[in-house]
């Protein structure tokens, strides 16, 4: 049971962030900087990039029910038994609407994009001795 408590101990030790300032960026080399390690403080509340912006919004898109709903009747009508009409009609509004979101959530999340560049390349004030 001891050893358990001295690794909960441990873990929690290794969640500190120690940062130290003014430090000089001529003559540190990279090797030599205690902050290497960590991230910068960059801000990105955009969702998407250009490779993963199909697969993420069909995935968010399918799981809002109405859309799973339209997407299974489309489905079901290409079924010979179970179909009522042509079943690439009824594909039309599916696509519309799966094509408008998409859109929507693409001008959104460039929105976004952008705001953050500009959020990221504000001049601020540095403490220095």
């Amino acid at each position: 049971m001891r050893k358990e408590g001295k690794g909960r101990r441990k873990r929690k030790e290794d969640k500190k962030r120690v940062v130290v300032s003014n430090l000089p960026f001529e003559g540190c080399s990279h090797k030599e900087n205690p902050n290497r390690h960590y991230g910068g403080n960059q801000i990105k509340t955009s969702k998407y990039t250009v490779l993963s912006f199909v697969p993420k919004n069909i995935f968010e898109q399918l799981h809002r029910f109405a859309n799973i709903y339209f997407v299974g009747i489309a489905v079901l009508n290409f079924v010979p038994v179970v179909n009522a009409f042509q079943p690439e009609v009824n594909l039309i509004p599916i696509c519309i609407i799966l094509g408008v979101t998409a859109i929507k959530d693409a001008w959104e999340d460039f929105r976004r994009y952008k705001s953050d560049k500009v959020i990221n390349n504000r001049e601020c004030l540095v403490y220095s001795r």
